[in-house]
């Protein structure tokens, strides 16, 4: 994810991401999201409903791992658990199966061919763009221009 998304996330849920200044052998927070943009509407609701959940303080849930799973699907690892939460953090997992992970586009599939979007979750148009139309380019063949008529009416 870009780094202006990833600093709204930071700013605005900072005690949810406060594993992000964690060393790397305790969390893989700092390493950021490991998805792209187009999931960033599923985890700022993602957050938005678990800083309403959940209230701040030694044992609240934090987030140290953001990535995307090996069948595609958006991965998050939440530490200091509840059941709601389990079931805020599932929905949104769930909600990536449907969401291109590059425009989040909805209706979007599992890409399962292709080198660059093989295993990630990309709308028709996404697909074709990373992975590029397997078609060369020809350039269009120029119409001759329209030849003026030999007489020309006036009418007066």
């Amino acid at each position: 994810m870009d780094k202006e998304k990833t600093n709204q996330l930071y700013e605005r849920f900072s005690h949810l991401y406060r594993e992000r200044t964690a060393p790397l052998d305790s969390s893989q927070m700092p390493w950021g999201f490991q998805c792209e943009d187009g999931w960033y509407k599923i985890l700022y609701n993602m957050s938005d409903k678990i800083k309403k959940n959940s209230s701040e303080g030694e044992f609240a849930p934090a987030i140290s791992l953001v990535s995307r799973h090996e069948d595609g699907t958006l991965h998050v690892a939440v530490r200091n658990i509840t059941p709601p939460i389990a079931d805020i953090v599932t929905a949104a997992q769930e909600q990536s199966r449907l969401t291109c992970e590059y425009c989040s586009y909805s209706p979007a599939f599992l890409r399962t061919e292709g080198t660059r979007v093989k295993g990630h979750v990309a709308c028709g148009r996404c697909a074709t763009k990373v992975e590029g139309s397997g078609k060369p380019t020809k350039s269009r063949r120029k119409r001759k221009p329209l030849r003026a008529p030999d007489t020309i009416i006036v009418k007066r």
